[in-house]
């Protein structure tokens, strides 16, 4: 749902109301120009990569004051027209993200103002966000789990390893191309061994932002060169990336789908929900005969001591890092939020699984009941029940904006601090 390469929602802005009143934020002329490219991209492919169009409508919003610059109105008055576009003010209850959105009756692709200025990049984005338009109708619900085992040693160790296998898969053909899809799906078979239950949500999110960013990929791109150098520089950030929790599916996605591509040509049409990827691919191989080897013998060819070490260091840095959190999130005087009917923005880049304590959001934006918490890149952690979200104490405890550190938080009327169970915690709940 939101891209790894992108920011949404962020950015505390003044009330819908007051944006208006602004000078427009957006530049009118870029705004027609990039809805000219989306118009040419899904005109090109006419529906013939997933058997229906992906042209719809695209809402670009100006995440500090909120505004909105599309070009269909919606079936209300929220959207005015603007010479020949329309604008309005997003509501402060929607998190802003490249995402789709369904408001003022239409489903919406959103993007975020301004989008990527690499041109190639900004029309995968493009592509990639009117995908996810569309996806529920393609038979592939959003879902965004938080696959917080990519957050442990062994995770990222046997996923940086798919990743270099995969690299060398897309690079070669025939025999050796085979043997080194082969090692990545051992790999991936490897992980998932580790830990029970992952292939579910490492399936749900490869197939609802892996799949959308091979679209991405697919329409931006006019060759099949092109197509495999934009997924292998997607590949080679997992050897820096500080995160794969929610981000792995960018990097992974792209590569398994391109090599479907070449192995099993209907297996778009034939795709279901409940498949993964990688093992869609290992039905496609050829059968070939040879020595039987495990993953630690076959991660010999990649790197795996040197993988080893680096993720072993990286433990040890994590573990200070922890005991940092733990004082933010855990031991010390904190602000507890509760969550009935949240709606959420982050960076997929910066989100860290504490185990059962639930995965601490970096920039993060939530909306609920009681108002609006947005938090800068030191984040907010949300229970792994999703029943609660956590903050560092308030510094400031009076009227309807309260401050903490890295984080704004709206109070909506008819909601009021209150002070919590232990000594220096605070929590809110409804006037009586």
């Amino acid at each position: 749902m939101l891209t790894a390469f992108t920011i949404g929602g962020l950015l505390p802005g003044p009330p819908a109301a007051r944006a208006q009143t602004a000078p427009l934020p957006m530049d009118t002329a870029l705004v027609r120009r990039y809805l000219g490219e989306a118009e040419e991209l899904t005109s090109r492919d006419g529906g013939a990569l997933w058997g229906r169009p992906l042209r719809g409508p695209i809402l670009f919003v100006h995440a500090p004051t909120r505004v909105v610059i599309g070009a269909v109105p919606g079936d209300g008055e929220q959207l005015k027209p603007l010479g020949g576009l329309f604008s309005g003010s997003l509501p402060d209850a929607e998190p802003i993200a490249n995402t789709a959105l369904r408001w003022a009756g239409r489903t919406w692709a959103m993007l975020v103002w301004p989008p990527r200025a690499d041109s190639l990049e900004r029309r995968v984005l493009l592509a990639h966000e009117l995908w996810h338009r569309v996806q529920d109708s393609l038979g592939f619900p959003s879902g965004t789990p938080a696959n917080a085992h990519l957050g442990t040693r062994d995770g990222r160790l046997w996923l940086r390893l798919e990743g270099r296998a995969l690299r060398a898969a897309l690079g070669a053909s025939g025999t050796a191309r085979a043997r080194a899809l082969e090692d990545a799906i051992a790999f991936r078979r490897a992980r998932r061994a580790l830990f029970p239950g992952s292939e579910t949500d490492e399936r749900a999110l490869e197939l609802n932002e892996g799949l959308a960013e091979y679209s991405g990929i697919m329409l931006a791109t006019a060759s099949r060169e092109a197509r495999r150098e934009m997924a292998d520089l997607r590949l080679a950030m997992l050897d820096s990336a500080g995160s794969f929790e929610r981000d792995f599916a960018y990097r992974t996605g792209p590569a398994w789908a391109l090599l479907l591509d070449d192995l099993a040509p209907r297996w778009r049409t034939e795709l279901r929900a409940t498949d993964d990827l990688a093992m869609t691919a290992a039905l496609a191989l050829p059968i070939r005969r040879g020595p039987a080897r495990n993953a630690s013998a076959r991660g010999a060819s990649y790197g795996i001591t040197a993988v080893r070490k680096s993720e072993d260091a990286r433990v040890e840095a994590r573990r200070k890092h922890v005991a940092s959190l733990q004082s933010r999130f855990v031991t010390g005087p904190l602000l507890e939020l509760p969550l009935a009917e949240m709606k959420m923005s982050f960076d997929p880049g910066k989100v860290e699984a504490m185990g059962a304590l639930g995965s601490i959001y970096g920039m993060l934006r939530l909306s609920d009941r009681w108002g609006v918490l947005q938090c800068d890149v030191s984040g907010g952690l949300i229970g792994a029940d999703f029943r609660r979200a956590v903050v560092p104490a308030p510094s400031d405890t009076g009227g309807r904006r309260l401050t903490g550190p890295g984080w704004v938080l709206e109070l909506l009327p008819g909601w009021q601090l209150v002070r919590g169970t232990r000594p220096g915690d605070w929590t809110i709940r409804q006037t009586p």
